[in-house]
């Protein structure tokens, strides 16, 4: 995506963004006749079309971002890549980027370079990632799934280790440790217990410790992020490839 601060100052400091567009669709070789419409359309689709006649340093750096855009869009690209789309944005541009970026593409093939992974979370379908310049996973969900509990029971449940693992789903329990809370009455024990499949063992891991005579003190689920699976892959410690 052109720079479009630095190139509009180069071409000119009263460059307005329908000049500029005029100036991108030139360099992209798109016939003079067919310039118009094609300028019109891209203001169109990113929202542009009251800021036609503003000078670009006289926008904001949200409206200059979609500025970007349309350039990338004026000759109708069966393909956009995009570098860092939303950074320096506050909140409302980043949605307002966010949601443009996904109207596009019905009819584009989108690809998001970013290292901010929320973003990716919120806009992408499909992702990639690139460790040391070469493709370290692929086809990863940008939203993975669920993975297990983070359990914390009164009293030292090393006993009801075996049970806990005989759950269908469970795949592992864990002992993340023991001690006391200053706000807690007695020592507690942290299970770290991990899961698969499609069944929900939840239930279960509760019945099984309060059947124990335990009270259970505290259950959550733990989700896996992107950046777990992130972190995982580019630390070598959990290769995952298509």
């Amino acid at each position: 995506m052109i720079e479009v601060e630095s190139l509009s100052k180069v071409y000119g400091s009263t460059t307005t963004v329908e000049g500029f567009l005029d100036f991108v669709a030139q360099i992209k070789g798109i016939a003079a006749g067919d310039r118009p419409t094609q300028i019109t359309e891209a203001i169109k689709r990113c929202q542009l079309t009251e800021k036609r006649h503003i000078p670009i340093r006289k926008l904001s750096k949200g409206y200059k971002q979609r500025v970007g855009i349309a350039q990338a869009l004026v000759h109708d690209p069966p393909v956009i890549i995009l570098d860092e789309p939303t950074v320096g944005l506050d909140p409302r541009q980043i949605i307002e980027v966010r949601n443009l970026i996904k109207g596009l593409a019905g009819d584009h093939t989108i690809i998001l370079s970013t290292h901010i992974l929320p973003e990716v979370t919120m806009t992408c379908d499909q992702v990639t990632i690139i460790n040391g310049g070469k493709i370290a996973a692929t086809n990863v969900s940008p939203n993975p799934m669920s993975d297990g509990y983070e359990v914390e029971v009164e009293g030292n449940a090393s006993q009801i280790i075996p049970q806990l693992e005989a759950i269908m789903g469970v795949e592992g329990v864990e002992v993340k440790g023991s001690g006391a809370r200053e706000t807690a009455p007695c020592a507690r024990s942290f299970l770290n217990i991990t899961w698969a499949g499609a069944t929900e063992p939840g239930p279960e891991i509760a019945k099984v410790i309060v059947s124990n005579s335990f009270r259970l003190a505290e259950m959550r689920r733990r989700s896996a992020t992107l950046e777990d699976v992130f972190l995982a892959v580019t630390s070598e410690q959990l290769p995952v490839t298509s």
